[in-house]
């Protein structure tokens, strides 16, 4: 298992709308990614759930699932990136490897991730 990289954290209301207003989107049947590049030379993450969610049992048990999900596929995101994971409706449900899957499909569309062998250009 490879080592976990440190995080860091988005946690000014400001920078979340910076990155909702000028980064880029990428959505999958789980969750919205927003993405924007940052002179931190660090990846920086924000996860916003919402109250239809739950009560806050349920919303932070799926704030630190998605974490988790950012986390495993961050040995391949680049230092320099903002990252804001929003969750649809169904990802209240799902499996963790469903989260984990749909946040690196999510990621790759965005070009932070390297795109696996032999698929596309």
């Amino acid at each position: 298992m490879a080592p976990r990289v440190p995080l860091g954290r988005i946690t000014r209301e400001e920078d979340f709308r910076r990155v909702y207003r000028h980064g880029a989107r990428r959505s999958t049947r789980l969750v919205v990614l927003h993405l924007l590049s940052n002179d931190l030379n660090s990846v920086r993450l924000g996860v916003a759930v919402g109250r239809r969610f739950g009560g806050a049992v349920v919303r932070n048990r799926l704030r630190r699932r998605l974490r988790e999900a950012v986390r495993a596929a961050s040995q391949e995101i680049g230092a320099g990136v903002d990252v804001v994971v929003v969750p649809r409706e169904p990802a209240g449900n799902a499996a963790y490897a469903s989260l984990c899957e749909e946040v690196t499909t999510a990621l790759r569309a965005a070009g932070v991730l390297a795109p696996i062998e032999g698929e596309g250009p």
